[in-house]
């Protein structure tokens, strides 16, 4: 009786395993190999000569090496060398009209396919608009459509520049959905040593990140997901 008990049970969990339920389960807990990172000028920035910028990375990072983005896949990659990084600015598409973005403009992103999105916004949110256009539920509903639905890991950044309130959206978004949140809340107070103030003329791209704020910013990030990135055994 009991062997034919053992045998049941151990039949239901070998079924168990098959449901596509339990392999979305495993997939989330797995290792992500496909990184994706969305922001504002902080992720990326064309050159500008109007303003005095000509890199092509990171904003008021002095070279592509330096920006937050290249230091966290540097890291990721110390140890999983074959994960693959996609980058994009979306503060016009999406951070400055979250209420009113179009779908197809984040195609190329959806179809990356990735199993952890971080989301590194917020300087361009105003506290009235994530109020009025509920900054929360687009939060939701955006991460749905880039995942496609997928159980993926989510990592939400907050500001570099003071913005409690938009943080504290974020946070409670990422707590709902048992996500990640990131905190910067700190780093813009040394602006002398962690924004480019001293670097360039034009007060806009001064505000970015220095090198030193760029580390301080991968280095919070990393501290966020690294445990993503070991064996789950």
């Amino acid at each position: 009786m009991i062997r034919k008990i053992f045998l049941s049970v151990l039949s239901s969990v070998m079924l168990l395993a098959t449901l596509p339920g339990h392999a979305a389960h495993q997939q989330v807990d797995s290792i992500p190999s496909r990184v994706l990172i969305l922001g504002n000028s902080i992720t990326w920035h064309g050159a500008k000569a109007s303003v005095g910028w000509t890199g092509n990375w990171g904003m008021a990072a002095s070279s592509p090496e330096k920006d937050y983005v290249h230091l966290l896949e540097a890291r990721v990659k110390r140890n999983h060398p074959n994960t693959s990084f996609k980058t994009g600015n979306i503060a016009a598409t999406f951070e400055r009209q979250f209420w009113k973005y179009k779908v197809s403009d984040f195609k190329g992103f959806s179809d990356f396919n990735a199993d952890l999105i971080i989301l590194v916004i917020g300087e361009n949110i105003s506290d009235a608009l994530a109020v009025k256009h509920g900054l929360d539920n687009q939060l939701e509903k955006f991460i749905r459509e880039l995942s496609a639905e997928k159980n993926v890991k989510v990592c939400l950044v907050g500001s570099f520049w003071p913005n409690q309130h938009i943080d504290q959206i974020m946070k409670t978004a990422a707590e709902r959905n048992n996500w990640r949140y990131v905190d910067l809340q700190g780093l813009y107070k040394e602006r002398n040593k962690n924004t480019a103030i001293q670097q360039y003329v034009d007060k806009g791209v001064g505000m970015h990140p220095s090198d030193l704020g760029m580390e301080g910013i991968a280095e919070r990030i990393w501290n966020g997901i690294q445990d993503f990135f070991r064996n789950q055994e």
